[in-house]
């Protein structure tokens, strides 16, 4: 029997160990180039957990080894495809580029039940993500999607990963 409730984390407790993981996305693909392990406070998690195929926007999950989300966090577009105009008489507009090589990071809990990250998203296609998001239409958006997977590297070390560079 469904509720229609959206799903929930369960409880979470402050994570003094922290992952900064960084990411690059370049021609629509989306390759995990960076992991380092902090001694700091992991930030909490802000609101309830989306949903895919019912929210839109872009979000990145942690999950254990039988596919449960063990953490999630909200980010900003990872797009890098537009920038704020600010006008003399004080408005502000958003201006639309191609979507060129872009990298985000984003500090997760280190978490020993954790065995993967998710990416997800409307789409690593910015035109398309743009009109989803109803900036060129009146479109309302379809929902996210899982984008990318990466397991997540067990070293104690900060490091690069193998065919990654910043």
């Amino acid at each position: 029997m469904s509720n229609n409730l959206p799903p929930t984390d369960p409880p979470v407790r402050p994570s003094r160990k922290t992952l900064r993981l960084t990411f690059q996305i370049d021609g629509g693909e989306v390759r995990l180039v960076r992991q380092e392990r902090l001694d700091m406070i992991t930030p909490p998690s802000v609101g309830e957990r989306p949903e895919a195929g019912r929210h839109g926007g872009f979000w990145v999950e942690l999950r254990d080894p039988v596919e449960g989300v063990v953490y999630h966090r909200v980010i900003d577009s990872p797009l890098g495809d537009s920038v704020e105009v600010y006008s003399p008489d004080g408005t502000i507009r958003r201006e639309f580029g191609p979507a060129l090589e872009s990298f985000f990071e984003v500090l997760l809990p280190d978490r020993g039940e954790a065995s993967t990250v998710a990416l997800m998203g409307e789409s690593l296609d910015s035109t398309t993500a743009r009109r989803d998001q109803g900036v060129d239409s009146l479109e309302f958006p379809r929902g996210a999607r899982e984008l990318a997977r990466f397991e997540i590297p067990k070293e104690e070390t900060s490091d690069e990963l193998p065919g990654g560079g910043i």
